[in-house]
């Protein structure tokens, strides 16, 4: 609890340290991570994931938006014991390479923190990266509609646990 304590606390920070012509809006997102390499081989199971995430604007360039976020999602192995909740805290940037528009595909790449909270009462985390593709629908009103696909490494130091989200978006635009 205290670790979710904190990463609401630095995404608070984030998000309101903005000015606010630079704070665009705020989006939810789910989808389903599909397991790969070391965790496919360790029979861990494929999952539900969700998350929350915020347009801060954009980044050194029009075309280039920053957006950080919260996901979660569970692990479930062979055995109880390897069991985790896992709460990514990510820091992605968008590159919509053919501007702003009512379609607007996108690449992206960017980093996470990973933190584990195992059955066993094991904790711990690690460094990823993550690399992405997708589209962004200007819907009716303020909102607008994200699809993408994700590889996402959960692990720099073995770069083996590794996995594939497939997500849905909507935000909110301020």
């Amino acid at each position: 609890m205290k670790k979710l304590v904190v990463v609401l606390a630095v995404l608070g920070i984030i998000f309101l340290a903005a000015d606010a012509s630079f704070a665009r809006g705020i989006g939810i997102k789910g989808g389903y991570a599909v397991m790969a390499d070391n965790y496919k081989d360790l029979d861990v199971d494929d999952t539900p994931y969700f998350g929350v995430y915020f347009d801060a604007g954009n980044f050194l360039f029009n075309n280039l938006k920053f957006k950080p976020g919260l996901d979660y999602l569970t692990l479930k192995g062979p055995g109880q014991q390897d069991d985790a909740d896992v709460w990514g805290i990510h820091l992605d940037w968008y590159w919509h390479f053919l501007g702003q528009s009512a379609i607007s595909p996108f690449l992206g790449f960017g980093a996470a923190l990973n933190l584990y909270d195992f059955q066993s009462d094991y904790e711990d985390s690690d460094a990823g990266l993550e690399g992405f593709a997708g589209v962004e629908f200007a819907i009716s009103g303020p909102f607008s509609l994200m699809i993408e696909a994700r590889y996402v490494m959960h692990d720099i130091a073995t770069r083996e646990d590794n996995m594939w989200k497939l997500g849905v978006g909507i935000q909110y635009n301020f």
